[in-house]
């Protein structure tokens, strides 16, 4: 009976595979494999097959069925049909419509009756669990509950068994496993046995052979280097030794590429490199362009060490004028790999920019999300109708606007760790990279960002945790401090960093 089944699904393409580029469930989990369902419906001999299947393991004297929406919907109508039965659904998301009879199931009374319960796809069983209480608090007397597949995963038996239901399914990940091998390479069959034995772990396991475009060259760079630290290279030239303040802006390059050079040497290096565009264009004047000159011979040095460089410029414009931007700092400059942008102006002044995150052209664009400077109350705080705070809507739009361009992130400020961890929860699993300033001069600590982040389940990786004067001249707080040689200089930075990766601890 299983075969025939099987063979369907699998002919008519419900089940698909993809080891290039998994797809991310509801739930979190990153599989290589997905079922839709949905598409049963375009093939009558399947639904009907489906539907003979539910009838073999369901009793027949049952009262109706209901289906758990939307997929499963269709299976719950068409079985009930069959079997001369009633059949509703429960609402999406569980939520009673706030119209008319205000109804949280529809097309049936599920009072005193015996009720199966159908999902067309169950994972960690977590919507079919949530359905079958509603049908229980609504006075159902026996609930029988039932699915198509099922992944079979053990966080799904766990949950199932504490909530004192039983669940049939049509087909396990084990039933079709033979059939996959048939049609695998041994390296994907490999992978996919791999995540059938745990789920949750194996992204971890094997995200560095992904190409996701901006957000694998931060993984890489921080699991290769043990660092999330982003290091702001913003110039203050007071601070510098004579032998390279008294050489200007394109002094200042030369310590740092001096600096970078021996961190290098000493395996010492941060997760990413940040100038801040602003401290490179105030030594630009009408006659000469040694500012940029300078930001633009930086950003070579920092190519040669394949670390992610962030062009902190915090854009945004008309979508004519950020598309030049855009065109600016990630065609006639190449080598930036991710830059800085405020959303204030909306979609068609984003989209020039996050049009370059993905696969291909493998950019980064860190959204302003909630900042860490003193005046970022004056908007992102404000709280809007339903309560909740302008920054999380902003939050809400990133999450729109990451969809299908993977490197899309947000700048989130360290120094309140309440709003950073409500953030931060909020995007933890949805592959969204995060900057965080307002560590060192600004406040904040390393140690707790990075413990925050671990607390809610933020991927480190995708973490970069920012500290500009406190890792290039932490020597100068004010004008008339002494400054090192140079030589104690670049030793000071060195430890300075280390400080901050020991801090984080280690990265996984």
């Amino acid at each position: 009976m299983k075969r025939k089944l099987i063979e369907l699904i699998l002919k008519k393409g419900i089940i698909k595979t993809n080891f290039q580029e998994p797809i991310t469930f509801k739930s979190g989990i990153i599989s290589p494999i997905y079922c839709n369902f949905r598409e049963c419906s375009t093939h009558p001999e399947l639904m009907e097959e489906i539907c003979a299947s539910f009838k073999r393991i369901f009793p027949l004297d049952v009262d109706g069925i209901i289906g758990v929406a939307t997929g499963a919907i269709s299976h719950a109508t068409l079985l009930a049909r069959s079997m001369n039965l009633s059949s509703g659904y429960i609402r999406p998301d569980a939520k009673a419509k706030d119209y008319g009879l205000k109804n949280l199931i529809e097309g049936i009374s599920v009072a005193g009756k015996d009720i199966v319960v159908i999902e067309d796809l169950v994972s960690t069983a977590g919507s079919v669990i949530n359905n079958a209480k509603i049908v229980e608090k609504s006075g159902a007397k026996k609930i029988y509950l039932g699915s198509i597949f099922s992944y079979d995963m053990e966080k799904s038996k766990k949950e199932l068994k504490e909530s004192g239901f039983t669940l049939q399914s049509l087909l396990t990940i084990n039933d079709i496993m033979p059939y996959l091998q048939e049609t695998l390479t041994p390296e994907n069959y490999e992978s996919l046995k791999d995540w059938v034995r745990d789920p949750e772990g194996w992204f971890n396991r094997h995200r560095l052979e992904f190409n996701f475009g901006f957000l694998t060259t931060l993984r890489r760079s921080a699991l290769e280097n043990n660092s999330i630290i982003s290091m702001g290279l913003d110039p203050v030239l007071e601070g510098l030794p004579a032998e390279y303040a008294n050489d200007g802006i394109i002094g200042a390059v030369r310590f740092y590429r001096t600096l970078i050079s021996q961190m290098n040497y000493k395996g010492v290096m941060p997760g990413m490199f940040k100038p801040n565009d602003g401290f490179y264009a105030k030594h630009e004047t009408w006659d000469d362009a040694r500012g940029y000159k300078g930001l633009s011979h930086l950003s070579k040095v920092i190519s040669e060490y394949n670390i992610p460089d962030l062009a902190d410029a915090k854009r945004g414009d008309i979508g004519k004028s950020s598309q030049n931007y855009a065109e600016q700092y990630f065609v006639d400059s190449d080598c930036w790999g991710a830059i800085t942008i405020s959303p204030f102006m909306g979609t068609d002044s984003v989209e020039p920019f996050i049009n370059f995150c993905n696969p291909v052209k493998g950019k980064g664009v860190y959204i302003l999300n909630k900042t860490s400077n003193s005046g970022s109350k004056d908007f992102q705080m404000l709280k809007m109708a339903d309560g909740r705070f302008l920054y999380q809507h902003v939050s809400d739009k990133i999450l729109e606007w990451a969809k299908g361009r993977p490197g899309v992130g947000a700048v989130v400020g360290g120094t309140s760790l309440e709003e950073l961890r409500t953030i931060l929860a909020f995007y933890a699993g949805k592959n969204i990279p995060v900057l965080v300033p307002g560590v060192g001069a600004q406040g904040g600590s390393a140690k707790d960002v990075a413990n925050v982040a671990r607390e809610v389940g933020f991927e480190l990786p995708l973490l970069r945790i920012n500290s500009s004067s406190g890792l290039t001249h932490p020597w100068y707080k004010k004008p008339g401090d002494p400054i090192p040689s140079e030589n104690e200089c670049i030793e000071i930075c060195i430890n300075e960093l280390k400080k901050l990766n020991a801090e984080v601890g280690t990265i996984e």
